[in-house]
């Protein structure tokens, strides 16, 4: 028999993660026990938005949790560059670089997006101060110049760029790539309508599809505004939140084998340890399940292996370069259409006057070509860009370190002030986002979420058809959704 009715929708939600904890925490022995009981464990695999929120929302429900985390830090890919240890594949250096920077700078994720979002409202809880980006007009590169939407007025490829962007949520022709579908924009401005699209979820216009991007982005509620937080890194922001949970966090604990043919779950680790749990959520990218990362046994569905090739999930990188002069504009946010780099990002627009950072994210193709080359070479490919656009002035202000002087030797420039983060390369992500191939539908995201059996669970940012896939609102919402289905599938035990 049931123990309970099922429960339909939860609603979770914010405000359930945020609150019952806290009441949990200080029951006594009157109190009436958890409000789902269940007398195992919930073990969930990742620990990135999706796994911490997961974990939030059952341990506010009284249930057991347990987070293995595969790297030596929480947040996935919301990393802070001031959180990271690693300093050599950063820097190029054993001692970390001064950006001199008095606000956060971002390897990851570096924007809020909707602020009435799901993280929108974490921030707006916790009473970040943000800019919001609308205020900060973006350039926009044709030709190697690089103007306002104002300064471009008159500009017939311009406009053709605009009217397809401003008409993607109501796309209705032939489920094909982006490329195919804007096969009328000039040579001239395709790379500002890659940065603009392609870039911007994750790969290139021509690998990406158009009708599920389309129908994606108006299935969002949220009013779609970005923010950048003017003093907190988002890694902060996110842990801080999720504090709760983080005692039940195992890190540097990669789980390579999930065997739930049986009654209890047995989790095998890369050093050969086991684990048990009743019921699991995995929440790691799309890409290493693809890639076999995890030893699946039974092993998945065809409808679920058959779904996950409709998505991809490619190389990504992200460069900050300091310079010691902005020339490209102080009060401009995004410089958007490079072939090298897609998007150029001015972090210090709203959050410090002296705004001399340029935060670079290269997807798809793009970043893969980047990725080939030396350090040396992937700086040089990208002042190389922004030379010909600002008349030399990006080599001319790159920002050096120095070695220190001494009373008879001058100090002398020793590297570049420069971070590099290759997401491609990280062994436990392996790329930047998901995004859906032509031919994908909300029913291919249903299907790689599908739980089985009762005991196998599926969240992250790929899974979630609120529109949001590919974000850290993706990301909270399948949380949201996941933990429904977990303990729907306790209640009806």
């Amino acid at each position: 028999m049931k123990r309970r009715k099922a429960l339909k929708q939860i609603g979770l939600g914010l405000s359930a993660g945020l609150i019952a904890p806290q009441f949990l925490s200080s029951c006594g022995k009157e109190d009436p026990g958890p409000e789902v009981p269940f007398d195992g464990t919930v073990a969930i695999i990742g620990a990135g938005p999706a796994g911490l929120y997961a974990a939030d929302i059952l341990y506010a429900k009284g249930i057991s949790v347990v987070i293995y985390e595969a790297s030596g830090q929480c947040g996935g890919r919301v990393k802070s560059l001031r959180n990271q240890t690693d300093f050599e594949s950063l820097y190029g250096s054993a001692t970390p670089l001064d950006f001199g920077s008095d606000f956060p700078l971002e390897i990851g994720a570096e924007v809020v997006m909707g602020s009435d979002s799901i993280f929108g409202k974490i921030v707006s809880t916790a009473q970040i101060p943000t800019t919001d980006l609308a205020t900060a007009p973006n350039k926009y590169i044709l030709g190697n110049q690089a103007k306002s939407a104002s300064e471009w007025q008159g500009d017939g490829d311009f406009a053709a760029s605009q009217s397809f962007v401003d008409a993607l949520p109501n796309y209705a022709g032939t489920d094909v790539s982006v490329e195919q579908a804007s096969a009328g924009i000039s040579t001239r401005a395709r790379p500002l309508l890659n940065a603009r699209i392609g870039n911007v979820y994750g790969s290139s216009n021509d690998r990406i599809g158009i009708s599920p991007l389309s129908k994606a982005i108006k299935k969002r509620t949220h009013d779609g505004k970005l923010l950048a937080p003017k003093s907190n890194p988002m890694q902060d922001i996110l842990l801080s939140r999720l504090s709760l949970v983080t005692p039940f966090i195992k890190l540097n604990t990669p789980i390579q084998s999930i065997n739930y043919s049986g009654d209890v779950i047995i989790l095998g680790d890369k050093s050969g340890n086991q684990y048990e749990a009743k019921k699991v959520i995995v929440t790691v990218p799309v890409s290493i399940i693809k890639s076999g990362a995890i030893n699946f046994t039974p092993s998945l569905p065809g409808s679920m292996t058959s779904s996950l090739s409709k998505f991809g999930m490619d190389a990504s990188m992200r460069f900050i370069i300091d310079f010691k002069k902005n020339f490209w504009g102080e009060n401009s946010g995004f410089v958007l259409g490079g072939s090298t780099a897609p998007q150029y990002f001015n972090t210090g627009v709203g959050r410090s006057e002296f705004s001399r950072t340029l935060s670079i994210t290269v997807n798809g193709p793009a970043a893969t070509k980047l990725s080939s080359m030396t350090r040396e070479n992937q700086i040089k490919a990208i002042l190389d860009e922004l030379d010909a656009i600002y008349a030399g002035q990006a080599s001319q202000f790159i920002r050096y370190s120095l070695s220190e002087a001494t009373p008879t030797t001058p100090s002398v420039q020793i590297a570049p002030i420069v971070a590099i983060k290759d997401w491609g390369k990280d062994e436990y992500i392996k790329g930047g986002q998901s995004y859906p191939m032509a031919g994908a539908t909300d029913n291919d995201r249903i299907n790689i979420g599908q739980p089985i059996s009762k005991k196998l669970f599926f969240a992250g940012e790929a899974t979630d058809v609120s529109g949001d896939a590919g974000t850290i609102n993706g990301a909270l919402a399948s949380a949201e959704r996941v933990t429904t289905e977990v303990i729907n599938s306790i209640l009806e035990a």
